[in-house]
């Protein structure tokens, strides 16, 4: 089976670097560079992805904002949101989960990492 991830961060290298290992491993892959881009493809979306992977940090909209909006949004209930960010302090990993991340990732990652991540969160 197929699953089709979103990744929203503005690291055009870091996008590159997951795109190959996940396509690699058979998911399907769309990116954007900023939150609002990542909101509206959302809302647009005619068929939701099952995953996302949410960097903290971007231009427009930032990753907690579109975490909160998706969580007090039910139509996204089933929307895996795994948050990828270089923001480690312990207050910012409580906030991510607190609004309703399903896994938190830290950079520097490994793109091996992710997958085992993604694979276990869509089981």
């Amino acid at each position: 089976m197929t699953h089709q991830i979103l990744i929203a961060e503005d690291d055009e290298p870091i996008i590159e670097i997951l795109r190959y290992r996940l396509e690699s491993d058979t998911f399907d892959v769309e990116a954007v560079t900023d939150g609002d881009d990542c909101w509206e493809t959302l809302e647009a979306a005619e068929e939701l992805p099952d995953a996302l992977l949410l960097d903290v940090m971007m231009p427009g909209l930032d990753g907690f904002t579109v975490l909160k909006r998706i969580r007090d949004d039910s139509r996204y209930d089933d929307l895996v949101v795994i948050l990828v960010t270089g923001r480690g302090l312990e207050e910012d990993v409580v906030r991510g989960f607190e609004l309703g991340a399903d896994d938190y990732v830290m950079k520097p990652f490994s793109p091996s990492e992710i997958a085992v991540r993604l694979k276990r969160s869509l089981r």
